[in-house]
């Protein structure tokens, strides 16, 4: 009896990603296919049976999910995790998870919940890591850009033309620190933000701590040792025992506005600085931006 010969697994495994590689490209040889590009400007394909083909491979590091682009974004992230690509393709899952419930978007969010929980399940134990890598959601929701970072348990609704340009994360079981740094655009023209040309920066650094901080002051003090000295003159807006928000300036260079929070073990400071000629017409938006800043969640 003649043995059947079998491909060995280096060579099937290299079939696949050759395959793999080549999907766009086959894809667009496809006669009956339909190239489908929606107003958030992403692109994918849709066959006869109207099954959704997007690229599973990364696009963007940071881009808000909006009811108009659920159908690429949902996809995406599902080939993303197929792909191997965790931490994008959860990312964006949990994006969806976080939007409001209605409409179009309550059917998008069951399907969401139902991939993240089978990563949950095929993960284990890891995936714990994995959820504090996509930490940072967002969404579009009337005009707004709402962000969400749910490993240090905040929210902040920004103009409809903002963009991530930094994050950094360090930490342990014991202490935690997740820094944003934000571009802004208040007449929303994303061309502008794509050359750095910003209205204003918003700077969120947050932490915590292995024990609480008694006072505002403590905080704060922490704060000036890990920003370091500054020039600014401060006019308080207001003030109490878990909260402080002021308007700093410096000379004809710049200004913005500055609040530190406090909550248990979580400490906050955010920060919107703007050119003087930028920040007296953007001064009511800056600070709707900073007013906007919520925290919620049960300590552990």
């Amino acid at each position: 009896m003649k043995r059947k010969r079998s491909i060995p697994r280096f060579i099937a495994f290299s079939l696949l990603l050759f395959a793999w590689a080549l999907l766009p490209y086959a894809l667009a040889q496809m006669p009956d296919w339909i190239l489908v590009r929606d107003p958030d400007g992403n692109r994918y394909h849709v066959d006869p049976n109207g099954r959704i083909y997007t690229s599973g491979k990364p696009e963007f590091d940071f881009k808000p999910v909006s009811e108009d682009g659920l159908n690429y974004y949902y996809n995406q992230g599902v080939e993303l995790l197929k792909a191997g690509y965790r931490v994008e393709g959860l990312a964006l899952l949990k994006s969806i998870l976080a939007m409001p419930d209605g409409g179009r978007t309550r059917d998008f969010r069951a399907r969401a919940s139902m991939e993240i929980n089978g990563l949950i399940r095929r993960e284990g134990d890891r995936y714990e890591a994995l959820n504090r890598k996509a930490s940072v959601l967002l969404y579009r929701w009337k005009g707004s850009v709402v962000l969400i970072n749910d490993l240090m348990k905040y929210r902040v609704e920004l103009p409809a033309g903002s963009r991530v340009l930094r994050t950094r994360m360090r930490g342990d079981d014991k202490y935690g620190y997740y820094g944003l740094l934000i571009g802004m655009r208040f007449d929303g023209d994303m061309t502008a933000l794509d050359t750095g040309a910003c209205d204003a920066l918003v700077a969120i650094d947050s932490e915590r701590f292995p024990s609480e901080f008694r006072t505002m002051g403590e905080l704060k003090k922490n704060w000036a040792r890990n920003l370091g000295a500054d020039t600014f003159r401060r006019t308080t807006i207001r003030s109490d025992k878990r909260a402080e928000l002021a308007r700093f300036e410096d000379g004809t260079l710049y200004a913005g506005y500055e609040a530190f929070l406090l909550r248990g073990r979580y400490g906050y400071c955010i920060r919107i600085i703007s050119a003087v000629p930028q920040s007296s017409p953007h001064g009511p938006d800056m600070e709707k931006v900073i007013n906007s800043f919520r925290t919620s969640f049960v300590e552990r």
